[in-house]
């Protein structure tokens, strides 16, 4: 099965811009299952609440939905983002899961950092899927930083998780390789690159996008560059 990691430089605020850029990695690289950073196609550093509801979209039938869903047929592939939905009136910080035969499923970040909490509710749910035979599960950024999610897939039978990201420090990439030993899974982490605005905050997000086995090794572990990174694995 051929696993890996899209990393990229998002643009903030421009949706289009970014879903551009993934059309066009995807497009010239084989795999059978890629992930994509958190909040891909809009940037993370909002404003404020309303340009969150400007940007989030239905991740049933909006345009990034149907942009993955189109890449993921065309690849006989599976392709996880992270995206800002907007669902039942609610924003919510969520990650698509597109298969060749449509959508596979939507988790819903459940661990909210500071800044999330300002802008969206927390999901419920932790849930597993099956990609060729596979048994897949998603934590998406601080979600992989708590026990009840990663018990909770481990309880499923997960084999690999998700951990579409935006983080900025090292610290990060420690506690995904220990949760990778811990519960003997492959852990896929993929983190952004740049900064959204100049803000004063400072935030820079450091790629280093890796994919871990359950032993705890790196595998494979990007730069602070664009890069898209595969590497096969039996199961």
């Amino acid at each position: 099965m051929k696993i890996g990691f899209f990393q990229f430089d998002v643009a903030f605020a421009e949706p289009q811009q970014n879903r551009d850029a993934i059309r066009a990695a995807l497009t010239s690289h084989e795999f059978d299952l890629i992930l994509l950073p958190e909040l891909c196609t809009t940037g993370s550093i909002f404003f404020d609440r309303h340009q969150v509801s400007e940007l989030a979209e239905d991740l049933y039938h909006g345009p990034s939905s149907q942009l993955l869903q189109t890449l993921a047929r065309e690849k006989s592939a599976c392709i996880v983002a992270g995206l800002a939905e907007c669902y039942e009136g609610q924003l919510y910080n969520s990650t698509l899961l597109a298969g060749p035969g449509g959508l596979l499923g939507v988790h819903r970040k459940v661990h909210l950092a500071p800044t999330d909490q300002l802008r969206f509710v927390p999901g419920k749910d932790f849930c597993v899927y099956e990609v060729q035979g596979v048994k897949v599960g998603v934590l998406l950024c601080y979600d992989i930083w708590f026990e009840d999610g990663l018990a909770s897939l481990k309880e499923q039978g997960v084999q690999i998780i998700l951990n579409p990201s935006n983080f900025c420090g090292e610290d990060s990439l420690a506690v995904i390789k220990k949760a990778a030993k811990d519960y003997g899974v492959y852990v896929i982490a993929a983190n952004r690159l740049g900064m959204d605005h100049d803000c004063n905050t400072g935030v820079r997000f450091i790629g280093n996008s890796l994919i871990v086995d359950p032993q705890g090794k790196v595998l494979v572990q990007g730069d602070e560059s664009q890069q898209l990174r595969v590497i096969e694995l039996a199961f």
